[in-house]
Parts: C-alpha cells; sequence; structure tokens
C-alpha cells in the first residue's frame, strides 16, 4: 500500500507523517513497522467528527498518539506501547489522529 507524506511542525520540529486517508490505510496504520526514520509518523484523517478507537496489538514501536479536532485542537494525547492490549480511546469528537514515536 503506498502512502502519501505532508510536513507538520510538532513542538517545534518538522515531522514527516504518512497520511492515513482511506479505510484500509488506517486499518493498517503503522502496524508491523519495527523502526521508523527519525521525525516520522502518521496521520488519520477521517471524515466525519466523532469518537475515535485505536490498538497497538500489531505494533512494535512506542507512539504518542494525538486525538485532534477538526480545527487541529488537541483534545488528548496517550502515550501507547507495543503491543498493548488495551485499546486507546477517545470520546471526544475527534477528526484527526496523528502517530509519532516517543522513547
Amino acid at each position: 500500500m503506498s502512502f502519501k507524506k505532508i510536513i507538520i511542525p510538532i513542538n517545534n520540529q518538522n515531522f514527516n507523517l504518512y497520511v492515513a486517508d482511506t479505510e484500509p490505510k488506517r486499518i493498517q496504520g503503522l502496524s508491523h513497522i519495527k523502526k521508523l526514520p527519525p521525525h516520522t509518523g502518521m496521520i488519520f484523517l477521517f471524515e466525519k467528527d466523532g469518537p475515535k478507537t485505536f490498538t497497538m496489538e500489531k505494533t512494535f514501536i512506542p507512539l504518542q498518539i494525538i486525538f485532534l479536532d477538526k480545527d487541529f485542537k488537541i483534545i488528548k494525547k496517550v502515550k501507547a506501547y507495543p503491543q498493548q492490549k488495551e485499546k486507546i480511546s477517545c470520546d471526544k469528537n475527534a477528526r484527526y489522529v496523528i502517530e509519532i514515536p516517543f522513547s
């Protein structure tokens, strides 16, 4: 599957984010990735606002998951761990979600 990339500043650093803008791309996400280059992550684009839930069961890198509203305002941040069983959810109306590695 081919992902386009965009550059977004996060915490005064530019991040190259893969764009997950279709359901198959959102389902795949960063699953099975064992390492990312520095300042690289993924942005999930949804057509509608609403609660969002993510899983880490097939993900092998620790991720900071940032839920954003339609105006790109942060509404929740969660640290998620490789192969974590507990789902990561945001009950507020999120439109975008960014995943970036943390150490």
